[in-house]
């Protein structure tokens, strides 16, 4: 059984994507599992892809690293006996690829799965400067091991945007060890290792261009971190007054360093009327959308060094 990383930062859009490579690997006949792991414990992704017609294995609330490893592994397994054709693994955007590698290789994994593709799912608008030491070094690991870095959100940014920004994946990687130049345009002797396409307009070639994309593995210096110690993830069930009191309450934590470093927010939130918003919003790009059906909602808020209290009253209580 082929197990696919869908791998990148978060927020960069790897359930978007997911979404659409496996309407393509069904549309070839293939019977398709997804493991989704969140870093924290709502599952607002996997509730996304529930939509799909598909099995589903949850981790939110542990990490595929560490504290869910045999769980990771179990799903393996358990999914190449039930006659799987291909696993998509979606890890938390602050998922260590070499801890990947080392699921993979173990005897009970390799018995029955092997990797197919690495693909790295990276913002057009993505911006150095919110990365940390620690995050940093986990998106210059994706890069390493990716078999095809794709850039998402072209559309939203101006023309070059997506080309200045792998100038700077290719700095990132050279600062933090070398081993690999992401090439952008493809050459005779090298297809090239960037996809920046708007994805509306992608084709079945572009599908089957990341299915046999493969992987890499090179050898490169380490840095062991406990995720759960350097970054932190909370709940909040608090009210907003419409969807631009909103957007306004999500942009301060993301500029304010009084509330800690905040790396995104997703979930679900009512506003005093009872209405509902869907917020998936990093510090380069907020996503807010209205939504209905949603019974019980709540917001994660993900980050280093998070202040609780101070976070929790950046909304109005809830009643």
């Amino acid at each position: 059984m082929r197990v696919d990383l869908i791998t990148g930062f978060l927020g960069s859009g790897k359930t978007t994507f997911i979404r659409r490579y496996l309407a393509y690997l069904k549309s070839q006949g293939e019977r398709v599992h997804i493991i989704e792991n969140e870093f924290g414990s709502v599952g607002v992704d996997t509730r996304l892809l529930r939509e799909e017609d598909c099995t589903i294995d949850d981790l939110s609330g542990c990490c595929m690293c560490c504290t869910g490893r045999d769980k990771f592994m179990a799903m393996l397994i358990n999914s190449a006996t039930e006659g799987c054709d291909r696993v998509l693994v979606e890890p938390s955007g602050i998922y260590d690829v070499d801890e990947f590698f080392s699921v993979m290789s173990a005897d009970a994994v390799k018995a029955h799965c092997e990797i197919g593709s690495i693909l790295t799912i990276v913002d057009a608008g993505m911006d150095e400067k919110h990365l940390t030491k620690e995050s940093g070094y986990l998106m210059y690991a994706q890069l390493l091991a990716a078999g095809t870095v794709i850039v998402s959100k072209t559309q939203l940014y101006p023309e070059g945007t997506a080309e200045e920004t792998i100038k700077r994946l290719n700095r990132l990687i050279e600062e933090d060890g070398g081993g690999r130049v992401l090439k952008d345009t493809p050459a005779e002797d090298h297809p090239g290792d960037v996809c920046k396409k708007e994805w509306d307009a992608f084709t079945p070639e572009d599908f089957e261009r990341f299915n046999m994309s493969g992987y890499r593995h090179p050898a490169h210096a380490r840095h062991k971190m406990a995720h759960q110690e350097i970054f932190m993830s909370m709940m909040l069930a608090g009210r907003c007054a419409g969807e631009e009191d909103l957007e306004e309450r999500i942009r301060r934590l993301f500029e304010d360093p009084s509330r800690g470093n905040v790396l995104r927010v997703k979930g679900h939130i009512r506003d005093l009327e009872g209405n509902w918003y869907e917020v998936n919003s990093t510090p380069q790009k907020g996503e807010i959308r209205p939504v209905s059906d949603i019974r019980r909602g709540l917001l994660v808020v993900i980050g280093q060094n998070l202040d609780e209290p101070a976070i929790q009253a950046a909304f109005l209580p809830r009643k």
